[in-house]
């Protein structure tokens, strides 16, 4: 698969046979994912959330897997929320934004507001990842949603090390979660080469 290009120039990844099956599992034992979910898949599946956390854990849990074909739209994702149905979505920073800016503009004068607003409490979980998601437009969907969006810290090669669990409401503002079983984290002073409590993250997963 291939890096989103967030920290350098995207290149390719190859992933480890377990990637399909453990880390799956894992994933979806964390945001308890199981055959009443509807995930609604806007990303691309040759990205590490668009098959790592959208697909493969959907598909190993049974859940149903809605796609969309052609570009992002707002509009589009709004009327599908409107319809009811979805569970889970997962989406990342611009997408939020987007849809935040369609709400502001478009949806919150209409006499029909609640009927998507409705729609987009209630999914279970809206996950977000590949970059930091704004403080701004993350407040803007707590409001919205009632619970904020589930934020991860990781990367392509070894996948998401800190996640949040979906309905913790103890995780402060800007938090990525705590840190997923299996994986160690040291920090590096990128100078010094020491290990200490600020620096450079050093990652070693079972991925």
């Amino acid at each position: 698969i291939f890096t989103s290009g967030t920290t350098g120039p995207p290149k390719g990844a190859v992933m480890r046979r377990g990637f399909t099956h453990d880390t799956a599992l894992a994933v979806a034992d964390h945001y308890d994912l199981g055959p009443s979910d509807t995930m609604l898949h806007l990303l691309p599946v040759h990205h590490a959330t668009g098959i790592g956390i959208n697909f493969f854990p959907c598909l190993i849990s049974g859940c149903l897997i809605e796609f969309k074909s052609g570009s992002f739209s707002a509009e589009w994702t709004w009327e599908r929320w409107k319809r009811g149905g979805v569970t889970v979505f997962s989406g990342v920073p611009t997408i939020y934004m987007r849809m935040m800016r369609y709400y502001e503009q478009e949806l919150a004068a209409r006499t029909d507001v609640n009927d998507y607003l409705a729609g987009a409490r209630n999914i279970k979980a809206c996950l977000c990842g590949t970059s930091a998601l704004p403080k701004p437009i993350a407040d803007f969907w707590h409001g919205i949603l009632g619970k904020k969006i589930v934020q991860r810290f990781g990367a392509t090669e070894f996948g998401a090390i800190f996640k949040v669990r979906p309905g913790d409401d103890n995780v402060p503002d800007g938090s990525v979660g705590t840190l997923f079983a299996g994986c160690d984290v040291r920090l590096r002073d990128e100078e010094t080469g020491e290990y200490g409590n600020q620096g450079e993250v050093i990652v070693r997963s079972p991925a």
